[in-house]
């Protein structure tokens, strides 16, 4: 039977945002259900078109869905509200908040609502800045398991066996980016943004740790 010491080696990789995710929540309230789902439904296409004149192509505009509501506590003859959310996903950050300025016009009626939620972004390291991480990681493990060999008098031999036990990613600070902690994303009324003078910066990085369970022989 072999004989073996098994420790946890972790690895770091930094990861940048690469694409900007928001959900789009465009509400109408009117006294009558057909007239607040036509005009949901006239003013999600507006949107759409709005969104696709300022620069966002096709295939960064998706559906979300609808949604209508009627508080039980009202009459009938009180409201109703429908919504559609249309989802956005865009890899340079400017043009996306161009995109929500140009929106701004179609929502000056009252009866008319905008809440752009921010989604969590996409990030993404290198091939290269991975391997080196998962490199680390066994390197780490094997720092832990020769301390562990001369404490017990025992000489380190090769790599037995090795487990990949997931990562887990640091909050970047972002909208949108949670941990287990902060389930919630950020909500706000599209309003006037960056225009011309828009001072540009790199997108938000992220810390990923990567954890190996390594079993090393020994004699």
């Amino acid at each position: 039977m072999d004989t073996y010491i098994q420790v946890a080696g972790i690895g770091q990789v930094v990861e940048t945002i690469v694409e900007q995710r928001a959900a789009l929540t465009i509400t109408v309230k009117a006294s009558k259900t057909e007239v607040a789902m036509a005009e949901a439904t006239t003013l999600r296409n507006e949107t759409i078109r709005a969104l696709k004149a300022a620069g966002l192509d096709a295939d960064e505009i998706s559906e979300g869905g609808r949604q209508s509501w009627q508080p039980w506590y009202r009459k009938r003859s009180a409201g109703q509200e429908v919504s559609h959310r249309v989802l956005l996903a865009c890899r340079e950050t400017p043009r996306l908040y161009k995109a929500l300025d140009a929106l701004q016009p179609l929502f000056e009626n009252s009866r008319y609502t905008l809440d752009v939620s921010m989604q969590q972004p996409r990030f993404e390291a290198s091939e290269d800045a991975e391997t080196a991480a998962r490199l680390a990681a066994i390197q780490h493990a094997r720092g832990k398991a020769l301390a562990i060999a001369k404490e017990a008098g025992a000489t380190l031999g090769a790599i037995a066996q090795v487990e990949e036990l997931g990562s887990q990613a640091e909050n970047s600070g972002s909208y949108g980016d949670h941990t287990w902690a902060y389930a919630g994303g950020a909500v706000a009324l599209a309003a006037a943004g960056p225009g011309d003078d828009f001072e540009e910066l790199a997108g938000a990085t992220r810390v990923r740790t990567l954890r190996y369970r390594v079993r090393f022989l020994i004699g």
